[in-house]
């Protein structure tokens, strides 16, 4: 598939590097996102202890030592 890219003018090849860069930011920015909805959910103190209720009464207690 690089091999293709090689075949290509070099105009067409400055858009798939250009694309290529759109789509490495478009990750970053979803990786930020989940990252971001991550903290949310763990910064709320009920549903994780709501979660770690559901989770001891599936799996029993973990000890954490």
């Amino acid at each position: 598939m690089i091999s293709e890219i090689g075949k290509l003018p070099a105009k067409y090849v400055d858009e798939v590097f250009d694309f290529v860069e759109y789509l490495q930011k478009k990750i970053q920015h979803n990786n930020d996102n989940d990252a971001e909805a991550y903290k949310a959910m763990a910064a709320d103190t009920e549903r994780e202890q709501e979660a770690l209720e559901w989770c001891n009464s599936y799996f029993g207690p973990v000890d954490n030592k």
